[in-house]
């Protein structure tokens, strides 16, 4: 009786690690994605020069984009357009991962205050 009482004691501390695990991943989920798959074209380097791509951070690089609206970005991303890839690439990403790397890229770039 000890020893199932033992594992069951693991088993539900391994479950609860795992699903704190995931929260985190949940709440992190923009920065992930950002980093696993719009990082090597949006991030000024030589495959973004080459594609054109916008470098997060930079307002003025984004700023027509963020007049469309985070709906018409989504939308735009997970359909992909001529110059963007359907998804980034990320075939296997959900809208939601989608929308929340957009957010990511949104929430880095703001307009700088001229004065």
């Amino acid at each position: 009786m000890k020893i199932l009482f033992v594992v069951i004691f693991i088993l539900s501390s391994l479950i609860i690690g795992a699903n704190s695990f995931l929260v985190q991943d949940e709440e992190n989920i923009g920065k992930i994605l950002f980093d696993k798959t719009c990082s090597s074209c949006h991030t000024g380097g030589f495959k973004g020069w080459m594609t054109g791509a916008p470098k997060m951070g930079d307002w003025d690089d984004w700023e027509v984009f963020f007049e469309q609206g985070l709906p018409v970005m989504t939308k735009h991303i997970n359909e992909g357009t001529k110059r963007h890839e359907i998804k980034g690439g990320c075939t296997d990403c959900t809208e939601k991962q989608i929308k929340a790397a957009i957010e990511y890229i949104m929430s880095k770039t703001k307009k700088e205050i001229k004065k």
